[in-house]
Order: structure tokens, then sequence, then C-alpha cells
């Protein structure tokens, strides 16, 4: 009996002491073991390609990337965050309809020419979801900046200043609809750019990453 009590005496003790373990402990190799397994799962994400058995990693990818347009993207990136605050501090929206809206116009626009919208979009390197980005962008712009409006004297000063550039055999008379239009783009245009000037000088953008 003695020695039976002192047996279960030691591992009383010993359970004891596990009970006192810290959890801390326990998340080291839990870790380990998760990160093991994140690597094991994203593998085919961080290698990008494999030559010879030589690996690519998806890192090296973005760092030539960003050598090369890494400037020119991150400036855009800016840009648009400068301008969804803008939209923000003027509560002016667009809704998923006028995106949708405008996207059918520009596909329509397209498939007049004998193009497909999708492939011409992969020609670029864009998506759909890049579209869409840009369109609501413009179509907040537009409406930061306001109604545009030209007058036909300014249509027809264009059309007397541009004769020799207009088609041959065309009634000036017949492309005023369309001049009124351009006109009316590069009024936009020129607006648009000196909101997004003025935004760049007032903002206070502190660029982290040198590329």
């Amino acid at each position: 009996m003695p020695t039976g009590t002192g047996k279960i005496k030691h591992n009383f003790k010993n359970f004891t002491s596990f009970k006192n373990f810290e959890l801390k402990d326990l998340f080291v190799p839990a870790a380990i073991i998760v990160i093991s397994l994140l690597l094991f799962l994203v593998h085919g994400q961080l290698i990008v390609a494999t030559v010879n058995g030589s690996q690519i990693s998806r890192l090296t990818l973005i760092s030539e990337l960003e050598k090369k347009d890494g400037k020119t993207v991150l400036e855009t990136l800016v840009t648009e965050r400068l301008i969804l605050q803008e939209a923000d501090r003027r509560t002016v929206t667009v809704s998923d309809s006028e995106v949708k809206g405008e996207i059918a116009n520009i596909e329509k626009s397209v498939s007049k020419q004998g193009q497909n919208l999708d492939t011409l979009l992969s020609q670029q390197g864009m998506t759909r979801n890049d579209l869409l980005k840009q369109v609501k962008i413009q179509l907040l712009l537009k409406k930061i900046v306001g109604g545009i409006s030209v007058t036909d004297k300014e249509v027809n000063d264009y059309i007397d200043k541009n004769k020799d550039s207009l088609p041959s055999g065309t009634d000036p008379a017949t492309l005023k609809p369309q001049i009124k239009k351009q006109l009316e783009q590069q009024k936009i245009n020129d607006k648009i750019q000196k909101l997004i000037s003025d935004l760049q000088s007032k903002a206070k953008i502190d660029y982290l990453l040198k590329l």
C-alpha cells in the first residue's frame, strides 16, 4: 500500500505540473504547423514558374514589375484614392446601374466596330472588373466637375479653324453633333485635369516605397 500510494501521489504531482503549463508554450509548435500548412497550400501562389526545376518566385516577379511599372501604378492608385476621397467629401456617388449602363454603351460602340469588348480588354491586360473600376472613377469625376456646355459659336469656330483637316467632300453641318460632343469631352478632360492637379497639390502624400 505505501508503494502504491506514493505512485499515485507522484502521478498527481505530474498532472498538477501539466495544468500549470502555460498555453503560450503550445503556441510556438502550433504556429509552425499552421505556417507549414499555409506554405504547402499556397505553394502554387508563391512559385509562379519553374525552369528545368529552378523556381521563380512571386516575389521576384513582383520586384521586376515594380521596377518597370511600379511608379506609374502607384501614382495611379494614389490618384484614384484622392478622387474617391473627394467624392466622399462632396457626397457624390455613382450607382451600380449607372456603371452598368455606361459599360453597355461601351460594349455597343465596340460591337458596332465589329470587335469584342472582352477581347479588347484581354489585349490590354484588363478584366471586366478593371473596366468597372475605371468607369466608376470616370463617372465620379464627371459628377464632381459638373456640367459642361458648348455653344454653336464654339462649334462653328472649330470648323472654320480645322477646315483643312475635315474629311473631304463632307458637309461640315453633318459633323456638328460629333464636333460638339468632342469639344464637350475636351472641356470635361480639362476640368478633370485641373481638379486632379488641385487635389494632388493640397494632399499630404507620403511615398514609403522607393520606386
